[in-house]
């Protein structure tokens, strides 16, 4: 007599999908690390592997190519970024004080290896459109994230009453490039200073009596 499997109970995913969602991500983690280190071309679908500790067989599972692959690192990771501001965003301090600890994690705290700009540049060069428009759509649920940060800074009356996408954008690109691997090339990544400099840069401006009052990094 056939016996059926047990059923899981509901709304609780079975052990297996837990650990099958575990190890993707763990994929994803490594993949994101080697695709920081090493660019889209000079990465395979092995070496995820090899790194991770699994067959090749076990990645394609999840991910039939290396683009695909990509593309869900680079949706991982900006939506770990969104995650990350909306949970700042809850919390009951000031806007300005949200936005400096985003500077600070940017330029203080990432790892020095993190270019998101260049993974951005490699997926316009390598990826297939559908999967440029799924990392775009990622990206822009960022903008939003800090948009919405930027309407309360306005409404609060702590930022000036401007486009908050486009103070989304200036505060983004501003931390681009100071952040990870572009700011440690240039000696500004890990300093506490710049980040205190980039937040004054931001909130006041770059006319001479803004920039000699707190907004010099040397």
């Amino acid at each position: 007599m056939m016996t059926r499997p047990p059923r899981a109970r509901p709304g609780r995913p079975r052990s297996g999908d837990v650990a099958d969602g575990e190890r993707r991500t763990r994929m994803l983690r490594t993949a994101r690390d080697l695709f920081q280190r090493r660019g889209f071309a000079a990465v395979t679908i092995s070496d995820v592997a090899e790194a991770v500790g699994v067959t090749t067989a076990a990645v394609h599972y999840h991910f039939a190519t290396k683009a695909e692959l990509y593309a869900a690192v680079m949706r991982f990771v900006l939506d770990e970024i969104q995650r990350a501001i909306r949970g700042l965003a809850a919390a009951p301090e000031p806007v300005t004080t949200k936005l400096d600890q985003l500077a600070s994690f940017a330029i203080v705290s990432l790892q020095s290896n993190a270019d998101l700009d260049s993974m951005m540049r490699d997926a316009d060069e390598h990826l297939a459109a559908a999967h440029r428009h799924e990392i775009n759509e990622a990206y822009l649920g960022v903008v939003a994230a800090l948009a919405d940060l930027m309407r309360e800074g306005a409404a609060r009356g702590e930022l000036a009453a401007a486009d908050p996408e486009l103070l989304a954008h200036a505060f983004w690109h501003l931390l681009a490039g100071f952040a990870g691997r572009a700011g440690a090339a240039r000696g500004y990544q890990g300093r506490p200073e710049v980040a205190a400099a980039v937040m004054h840069l931001f909130l006041h401006g770059a006319g001479q009596e803004s920039m000699s009052t707190g907004g010099k990094a040397q």
